[in-house]
């Protein structure tokens, strides 16, 4: 295929060129568009549902479509004298530059070494930026899947246009994804499609590398500024911000006996732990730095389910270090501000970072560019620092972010010794626990995690405050259990009162000797308490005869005694 325009001497100026490769990405389009009218009208003649529709690359092996079928077409190779239009365009572009003319796409290849893939994905990313036809060729080519109609071309389509095999496919998708310049330079980014596949971002660039680009007469100093732009002058010194905006700062207290884990998880974060803390002693004994040990920041990924001890044990980690402990929930944060968090994270840089529910960052969906993720895992790693993410699923983490940890701590729910552990740890010293508490009921019935051992803990604490007791009771577990949901069945003997049958029959035994001692008896009583008894008593005394009372009755005569016997 011949340049249109083609001139012996070169291109006159970047925009000559530019047009010349729009024109023959236009003729690519189109060539395109051609062939998907054509199968999408033989597919229409034959389907009949929209299953068949979907199944048609299978069956358009099967059926024969085209009514010459009794030879196959033979085609004459073509001619390998005449030169190819890549080669024909190459030859103009070095015309060019022996010229002087400087050729913005042209220059940006040569210095960033791309390769012929990624720079016509470029040219196919700017396209629409010049002309709003390409938008509607990319909108009819990439059809309204997911309801996605974008002006700009998908992954997706790029791929299928500018790869002949299926070798060339999986080079270019893994090169551009994992290693290219343009990405790593945030001068191409794939922009996020929330629940979908790589396959389907829009590739956008950036405005400066879209000026740059479409400017008439390019220069060196350009192509300079565009991939090294000059740092932003400080507003104000760094001194100024006094208080944290998204991390949250939280003195450490857990001890290593605190955390309650299986060994080979406790041993793994104290490994890492332990590395933090050498590098920061190197430092200080021999003033060695990254210069001299290499990566010295340490990563950490922690997954589990809710209240499985992930904040824990950062916190423990922190509280080894002597140094606080930070924390962020990417969950409760706009994506547009990750940029102000990483940036609030770099300014502080704190010994332990928890940075949670970090999938928002490290799975496929994510908002944040690779490139932005990157500078910051290598910023982090030059320093003494233990930098932690959680998430609840390992799955949701893409396999090149799990490579770049240093550890993987998988935290499982605990099993019935660990949760008899939490259980007696999970009440403050200062609390009175009944003694009749089942520990081991709990322990081997309830199968929960630690944070929600601790949360019914507190809720029982609340429910005996509201009640007035002193002590946490079986009655306050049975409460809190059944406002959780948990059916936690008791023995029979838990729920009656303690001593409640001895303490019945002592009562009992009181008031019939009470009922048999006369009234008398009471003058006997020490005075103290005597005077503690109710004023009606004083009256009852008074009427007692004192010839009846004990100190004063004397002893009868044997007289008196048979005269007794004989009136009765």
């Amino acid at each position: 295929m011949a340049i249109p325009g083609e001139q012996a001497d070169g291109f006159a100026n970047n925009w000559a060129y530019l047009k010349t490769e729009l024109q023959w990405l236009e003729r690519v389009l189109l060539l395109a568009v051609a062939r998907q009218r054509k199968d999408t009208k033989e597919i229409d003649r034959f389907s009949q549902t929209a299953a068949d529709r979907a199944t048609s690359h299978w069956w358009k092996g099967i059926i024969s479509l085209d009514t010459n079928v009794a030879y196959d077409e033979h085609r004459q190779p073509q001619s390998s004298a005449k030169s190819t239009y890549p080669q024909q365009l190459e030859a103009q572009i070095q015309a060019s530059q022996r010229q002087g003319n400087v050729l913005a796409l042209p220059a940006l290849r040569d210095r960033l070494r791309l390769s012929e893939f990624e720079k016509n994905l470029v040219l196919m990313a700017l396209a629409p930026e010049v002309n709003r036809r390409f938008a509607q060729l990319y909108r009819f080519l990439q059809g309204n899947e997911g309801g996605l109609k974008p002006d700009l071309p998908m992954l997706d389509l790029v791929l299928r246009l500018l790869c002949r095999t299926d070798a060339d496919w999986y080079t270019a998708r893994y090169h551009l994804l994992n290693s290219s310049p343009l990405l790593k330079t945030e001068l191409v980014n794939l922009l996020p499609c929330t629940e979908q596949t790589r396959l389907s971002s829009p590739v956008k660039l950036s405005d400066r590398l879209v000026n740059y680009l479409l400017a008439t007469h390019p220069t060196q100093a350009d192509l300079d500024t565009l991939l090294h732009p000059p740092a932003p002058k400080a507003a104000a010194p760094v001194a100024v911000i006094s208080r944290c905006v998204y991390l949250q700062r939280q003195t450490a207290t857990v001890a290593w006996s605190d955390v309650v884990l299986p060994p080979e998880c406790l041993s793994s974060l104290q490994y890492l732990t332990q590395q933090v803390a050498g590098q920061r002693q190197a430092e200080e004994v021999w003033n060695l730095g990254a210069a001299d040990l290499g990566r010295i920041g340490r990563f950490a990924l922690v997954t589990g389910k809710p209240g499985t001890g992930k904040t824990t044990v950062a916190a423990a980690a922190a509280s080894a270090l002597d140094v606080p402990l930070f924390t962020v929930d990417l969950a409760q944060i706009d994506p547009a501000n990750y940029s102000a968090v990483l940036k609030e994270i770099s300014l502080y840089a704190p010994t332990v970072v928890l940075i949670k529910s970090a999938q928002k960052w490290l799975s496929r969906s994510s908002t944040l560019s690779i490139a932005t993720l990157h500078r910051f895992l290598e910023e982090r790693s030059k320093l003494a620092t233990l930098t932690c993410f959680s998430v609840t699923h390992l799955a949701s983490v893409q396999l090149q972010w799990q490579r770049q940890m240093d550890g993987l701590l998988r935290l499982p729910l605990p099993a019935a010794m660990d949760r008899l552990k939490l259980w007696q740890r999970a009440f403050p010293s200062s609390v009175a626990v009944s003694e009749r508490m089942p520990w081991q009921l709990l322990a081997d019935h309830l199968l929960i995690s630690g944070g929600t051992i601790q949360e019914l803990a507190q809720d029982m604490i609340r429910d005996a405050a509201a009640m007035g007791a002193t002590t946490i009771e079986i009655t306050h577990l049975q409460t809190v259990c059944q406002q959780h949901g948990y059916d936690l069945k008791l023995p029979a003997a838990l729920l009656k009162p303690k001593s409640s049958r001895n303490s019945s029959r002592k009562s009992s035994r009181k008031s019939s000797a009470a009922e048999s001692t006369p009234s008398v008896a009471l003058s006997i009583l020490p005075e103290t308490l005597s005077e503690a008894l109710p004023e009606t008593l004083p009256d009852l005394l008074s009427e007692v005869p004192p010839e009846t009372l004990p100190d004063k009755a004397a002893k009868p005569s044997a007289a008196t005694r048979r005269k007794r016997t004989g009136e009765s």
